[in-house]
């Protein structure tokens, strides 16, 4: 049987508190290897994180390499086909002084001394040392679409030109790429490297020395970008509105002009409000704004493909309404206000007359919202003019006031002594010029207004 033992109960106390806190501080129990192993669990977490990103960032600079490669040999093959041996053959044209292959050759210089850092492994210090000279891709950029009217013109022009492209173009190097075609990949190339760069910036250690000249390269490669892209939205748009220009008879609407932004075209029925039958147009939307032609005669000899412009309506003044087509059906009718004229527009085609909505909602929400810029920036211009005019106000007065005292004091030290003569300011004429900061601001004589031609 049990037997009582003094002082037991003490000791029992004192083993069963000291098991209980080693227990809780996880030395034994359930608590104390459920903890440990965690622990190793977050660990080999945090390891095996690193080590994905280290495979991510090893793949990317092996892909990075064996792209750029490929791509100084094909900078090499433009240089030597069509600048080397153009200057040599075609050297006493005009077109072989100012070169037909833009900035490349100046490119390959760069991009061989970045290969050669992209080989030893300096990816930070080489992509430090590409930004410096990220402005060679602009003047690419900028010179494409005049090289490309140049190259079109001289094909036409000289037969000497074109069997030497015709000769480069169809050598197996080139793949049956034409000159046109080449001189985009600079521009390719631009973009390829952004990708690259937000990869290996995201994939490195923080604490790594490359991380910052890869995430400043990736800033400057992306701003080049952005312009790149700018200049090829420009060059898009002017050949759209040279295109729609010259589809246009006579010289009644000038597409060409500046901030205009060519949207969309297609046709769609103008439905009268007298009750006559509806009349296929030909709309043409633009930044500004819309106008509605009509097709030429078919037996016209000379404008038989081209369209009469009928109406141009300004978007400043325009209000659009959806009458029918809210739900799927077949087509839809728009309704366009202007102050002296209203117009319904008319499609069988839903998809069609929903995309139509679509461009002119936000085409007039756009030209509404500039022109709320323009007035805030002129408002916040006005205090700067009305001080600008007080500061000449007060000065004009105090030159006055001066030339009044100076003429005073003349005429005394005249009475006074001999030989001397008073000195008087000269006033300002009445007929003088006033600056164009003083003058009244011109009134604005409505705005648009709609033009039937």
């Amino acid at each position: 049987m049990f037997r009582w033992i003094p002082g037991a109960r003490s000791s029992y106390g004192r083993s069963r508190s000291v098991g209980y806190r080693w227990r809780m501080n996880g030395g034994g129990g359930a608590g104390g290897p459920r903890r440990a192993d965690a622990a190793r669990e977050d660990g080999g977490t945090v390891q095996e994180q690193r080590e994905r990103w280290e495979r991510k960032r090893a793949r990317t600079m092996r892909e990075l390499l064996e792209t750029e490669q490929r791509y100084v040999e094909e900078l090499e093959l433009i240089t030597k086909f069509y600048d080397d041996v153009f200057r040599a053959r075609c050297g006493h044209l005009k077109i072989a002084q100012k070169g037909i292959c833009g900035t490349i050759p100046d490119m390959l210089k760069v991009h061989r001394t970045f290969l050669s850092s992209l080989a030893r492994g300096s990816f930070g210090s080489g992509f430090e040392n590409l930004s410096q000279s990220l402005d060679l891709y602009k003047k690419h950029a900028e010179r494409i679409q005049p090289t490309r009217q140049l190259l079109e013109t001289q094909k036409k022009k000289n037969k000497l030109f074109a069997r030497f492209n015709k000769l480069q173009e169809s050598r197996p190097e080139f793949e049956g790429r034409s000159l046109e075609q080449l001189l985009e990949l600079p521009l390719k190339r631009l973009r390829g490297y952004k990708h690259y760069l937000r990869d290996l910036a995201e994939n490195n250690l923080p604490r790594n020395p490359d991380t910052k000249r890869l995430t400043g390269s990736l800033s400057a490669v992306c701003d080049v970008c952005r312009y790149v892209d700018d200049i090829a939205m420009n060059q898009e748009n002017l050949r759209q509105l040279q295109r729609v220009q010259k589809l246009l008879k006579g010289r009644t609407l000038r597409v060409l002009g500046a901030g205009r932004w060519y949207i969309r075209e297609g046709w769609l029925s103008l439905v009268p409000q007298s009750g006559d039958e509806v009349k296929p147009r030909m709309l043409f939307l633009f930044s500004d704004v819309l106008a509605v032609t009509s097709p030429c005669h078919p037996m016209h000899p000379t404008n038989a493909h081209k369209f009469s412009c009928r109406a141009v309506y300004p978007l400043m003044e325009c209000r659009v309404e959806r009458v029918l087509g809210h739900t799927q059906s077949q087509g839809g009718l728009i309704s366009l206000s202007f102050e002296k004229e209203k117009i319904l527009l008319m499609s069988t085609d839903q998809q069609d007359i929903n995309d139509w909505y679509e461009c002119l909602v936000t085409a007039v929400r756009k030209i509404h919202s500039n022109s709320e810029d323009c007035q805030n920036r002129q408002h916040e211009a006005a205090p700067e003019h009305h001080r600008l005019t007080k500061h000449r106000t007060l000065k004009r007065t105090w030159v006055e006031e001066l030339g009044e005292g100076s003429a005073a004091s003349g005429s005394s030290i005249s009475a006074g002594q001999e030989g001397t003569s008073s000195k008087r300011m000269k006033a300002p004429d009445q007929g003088s010029a006033v600056p164009c900061s003083q003058t009244e601001a011109p009134q604005d004589g409505g705005g648009w207004r709609c033009a039937i031609l």
